[in-house]
């Protein structure tokens, strides 16, 4: 029976290696020499596969996409009475906009709409990276169909250079945001569409720097759809063209948030030494910036920091990345840039969970639920471990533990 939105990553393993009449001691052979005992827990749950390198090597040895192997999008709105998670019933009307507005709108014709003018359209946009910054994702999924007509109209009514960059920039920006929403949705194909268009507007405005934040936001969609090697060869590219103008605050937060992106492909690489330089050089820049939020990336120390304790868990030391959390003033970030906060906190849960403390781990998703509710809907990470709590519920932490699953949909 094939495996539905909610199977674990090691059922899809085993729903695929039987399907293809493959032995476990086989799969283990092409994977590198890893034993049946390993495969065996993966896929009964009894360990859990904490590397997205791990399942993009277990998907080659299979001869299929890693993203066949990684659980579905997550549609959280199913058990809630409020409006909390209902982003995605909005993405049919995004990806309809996405679908008149680029080379077709010309020849179906496009509907009759009240111009409005770059600052209008800015205001919005602002609003809407605030909301991803926030990951009040339900508030933002409405304002988005809007946003692409609008840009596309901005651009098509140009009436000299100027307008058409000032016009460009702004369309960089919405398909920038779009990509981020719909990438957190969990939309397979959405957000590399977006990711796509962002970077063609931001290179038709001739601005470097929105041509770099459109290689960040590539290099996020790569590296979920399992694209490691395209996913560090793109933001490093682009950090390497910006290295010669680095002549500014804004210019060094962008080229040290490329260089992160860059550390985090090499860490799930697996190759530690590229890991560290790129996150060396990003440490760098951030001693130059400051804790700033810059094109909304949140780049800084405390953003290094973060990032140190992700690498370490993904470079396969859980008890390293809990230790590195000591050291991250988490609580020193704004409220606008509480997804910051919230991703890190996911991040330590894992870490503790890994190492099978189920009462630190569901401190740090309560602490994660008061600052982004709606980011835990939209996680698979947390979904995971909350399945994965349930299996082995412990007595100590059986009542949080139900209040949370059910809050998430578990």
């Amino acid at each position: 029976m094939r495996p539905d939105t909610e199977a674990t990553v090691g059922e899809r393993i085993a729903y695929y290696r039987k399907r293809q009449g493959m032995t476990q001691e086989v799969l283990c052979a092409l994977v590198g020499g890893r034993t049946t005992e390993w495969l065996r827990q993966i896929e009964n749950g009894k360990r859990e596969v904490d590397k997205l390198s791990t399942i993009v090597t277990v998907a080659d040895a299979l001869r299929i996409p890693p993203s066949t192997l990684l659980p579905g999008p997550f549609r959280a709105t199913a058990k809630r009475e409020d409006s909390l998670g209902t982003a995605p019933s909005v993405v049919p009307a995004i990806e309809a906009a996405m679908l008149r507005y680029n080379g077709i709108a010309t020849l179906i014709g496009e509907p009759d709409r009240t111009p409005v003018s770059p600052e209008h359209l800015r205001i919005r946009v602002e609003k809407a990276f605030a909301h991803s910054q926030t990951e009040r994702w339900s508030e933002m999924a409405p304002l988005v169909p809007d946003m692409i007509a609008d840009a596309w109209h901005l651009v098509h009514s140009a009436e000299n250079e100027e307008q058409k960059r000032t016009a460009t920039k702004l369309q960089a920006l919405v398909y920038r945001v779009t990509s981020g929403m719909l990438d957190r949705l969990g939309e397979p194909h959405l957000p590399w569409i977006a990711a796509e268009r962002s970077m063609h507007a931001a290179e038709e405005s001739g601005d470097r720097l929105l041509v770099a934040g459109g290689a960040w936001r590539l290099a996020v969609v790569l590296r979920h759809t399992g694209r490691l090697t395209e996913s560090i060869d793109a933001p490093v590219a682009a950090a390497d063209a910006l290295r010669p103008h680095l002549d500014s605050p804004q210019s060094y937060s962008m080229y040290g948030s490329l260089m992160l992106k860059g550390a985090v492909g090499a860490a799930t690489l697996g190759d530690h030494r590229a890991a560290r330089d790129y996150l060396a050089e990003a440490a760098r820049a951030a001693e130059k910036t400051g804790d700033r939020n810059d094109f909304w990336l949140a780049f800084g120390p405390t953003n290094i920091a973060i990032h140190r304790v992700w690498l370490a868990l993904e470079l396969g030391d859980p008890k390293a990345a809990v230790s590195e959390a000591e050291r991250v003033p988490h609580d020193d970030l704004p409220e606008e840039l509480s997804e910051r906060r919230t991703s890190h906190l996911i991040t330590v849960a894992w870490a503790h969970y890994l190492r099978r403390r189920d009462r630190e781990a569901l401190d740090a998703l309560n602490l994660a639920r008061a600052s982004a509710p709606e980011q835990l809907l939209f996680t698979g990470r947390v979904h995971s471990m909350l399945r994965g709590m349930l299996r082995r519920e412990r007595r100590s932490v059986k009542g949080d533990l139900r209040r949370l699953a059910d809050f998430v949909g578990v």
